[in-house]
């Protein structure tokens, strides 16, 4: 009968460390997958703020309302842009318009009374066209007026070397204050030639004249 007593007395000790074994084990699982839960939400918090705080790496200047000074400050940065953009023009046009190398040859200035052409004292010049290669065009050009304006003066290229007019160098004008006339496309005979320059006028009351002549090439 004690025996019986005893071995239901250690039956239920059994049972009860059994069950308070099974619930530690339970309380440790539990524990251990709640810190592994903390420690996953930690490391999303974490990603998280990495993720939000990687756009600030750029700082990000504040927006301030204008003031009348700033309002000038923009004005003068558009005046700017635009002289810029004027420069930039500006040196774009230059290139294209020096893409043919001009050359001037200066030649003189005189002025005659003669009705018939006349050589201009010390209006001559010698040219080798072989030292200019790719002529692309040659113009007469020179300042020209008729004293008082009154009939009208002609004015010419000469090639004193082979005695004859340089062809279509003619120009002419019936005004009394000097205009700057060019002659059409004109052909200058190969090789080293002297040229002089000629004028007269209708009306030899009236001078003719002829100031800053020259030769315009211009190479391909």
């Amino acid at each position: 009968m004690e025996n019986s007593l005893i071995q239901r007395l250690f039956a239920k000790i059994g049972i009860a460390i059994l069950v308070i074994a099974l619930i530690d084990l339970l309380i440790i699982n539990w524990w251990i997958v709640k810190t592994q839960k903390s420690a996953k939400d930690e490391q999303k918090q974490q990603e998280v703020r990495t993720v939000e705080t990687n756009p600030q790496s750029s700082p990000i200047l504040p927006t301030l309302l204008p003031t009348p000074n700033q309002n000038l400050n923009q004005k003068d940065i558009a005046n700017a842009n635009t002289e810029t953009q004027k420069i930039i023009e500006k040196e774009i046009k230059t290139i294209v318009q020096n893409a043919q190398k001009e050359i001037f040859i200066p030649i003189g200035s005189g002025s005659t009374n003669s009705n018939s052409y006349t050589d201009l004292a010390g209006l001559q010049i010698t040219i080798d066209t072989n030292k200019y290669s790719a002529i692309d065009s040659v113009v007469f050009e020179a300042s020209i007026w008729v004293e008082n304006g009154n009939g009208k003066m002609y004015a010419q290229l000469y090639n004193d070397t082979d005695k004859h007019p340089v062809w279509f160098s003619e120009i002419s004008t019936n005004s009394a204050k000097g205009v700057l006339t060019a002659s059409g496309n004109i052909t200058l005979d190969r090789g080293a030639k002297t040229y002089k320059v000629q004028a007269k006028t209708n009306l030899t009351e009236y001078a003719a004249h002829v100031e800053n002549a020259r030769i315009k090439i211009t190479l391909k």
